[in-house]
């Protein structure tokens, strides 16, 4: 959302696993489990072209629709068609490459910023807008903002808590906003949970938030009805 005016701005796609037997069980416990057998390019292939069949059915339902954000797992940066792969689901769909935004976690650049670095200009050369999610929750450094060709920065949630009752924590977290705006780099601060963290990004200049105080996770029904509905359908 944008902080000031409370207009949408984007959504991102979660996954969920609900399993007949065991009922919903959360991301924390099975990504990890795909990450280490190699299932997770096959998942994140689902939740892509999920994603990129919802902008399409938005579209043709007259909808103002918003760009969605998805993962983009480290293993995912050393298959070969990554790239043919994000490309042609955005072709089938009639898609901008740029209406899906791809989110790359800060730790993945400390582990291969080399292999990242090159697969990140290919995407941003094809028109992906790149977000580097999780920013603050490991070793942040300057080099990662110099180096790394990204539009947006996704700051860490636990960052934020902590600001919220640290001067010291509040100061560090004016100046990446700063510095990011010199660079061009829309920021997006993660975790929004109160009205009072609302106004402390306000006072910070931050424009952008995400998190609870504006919504929850919840089906894509629901969000077309609550969120996209209220925006108007165009030519109705």
């Amino acid at each position: 959302m944008e902080v000031d005016t409370g207009k949408l701005i984007g959504a991102e796609a979660l996954v969920r696993w609900e399993h007949p037997e065991f009922g919903m069980i959360s991301p924390g416990d099975f990504v990890p489990v795909f990450e280490r057998n190699g299932f997770i390019y096959h998942l994140d292939l689902f939740v892509w072209r999920k994603a990129c069949r919802m902008l399409r059915e938005w579209k043709e339902m007259g909808a103002a629709a918003v760009p969605i954000s998805v993962n983009v797992s480290r293993i995912d940066l050393y298959h070969e068609d990554l790239l043919e792969s994000l490309l042609g689901m955005v072709r089938e769909n009639g898609l901008d490459p740029g209406e899906l935004h791809l989110e790359i976690t800060e730790s993945a650049y400390v582990k291969d910023s080399v292999q990242l670095v090159t697969v990140i200009r290919r995407l941003r050369q094809d028109g992906f807008v790149i977000e580097m999610d999780d920013f603050g929750s490991g070793y942040s450094s300057l080099n990662t903002l110099s180096e790394l060709p990204i539009d947006t920065l996704k700051l860490d949630l636990n960052f934020l808590r902590q600001a919220e009752h640290q001067p010291r924590r509040q100061k560090v977290m004016r100046l990446i906003i700063d510095l990011a705006r010199e660079l061009r780099l829309q920021v997006v601060a993660e975790g929004v949970e109160t009205e009072a963290q609302a106004a402390l990004l306000k006072a910070m200049g931050c424009r952008y938030a995400q998190g609870y105080l504006f919504g929850r996770p919840m089906p894509e029904e629901r969000f077309f009805r609550e969120y996209l509905g209220k925006q108007g359908l165009k030519g109705r």
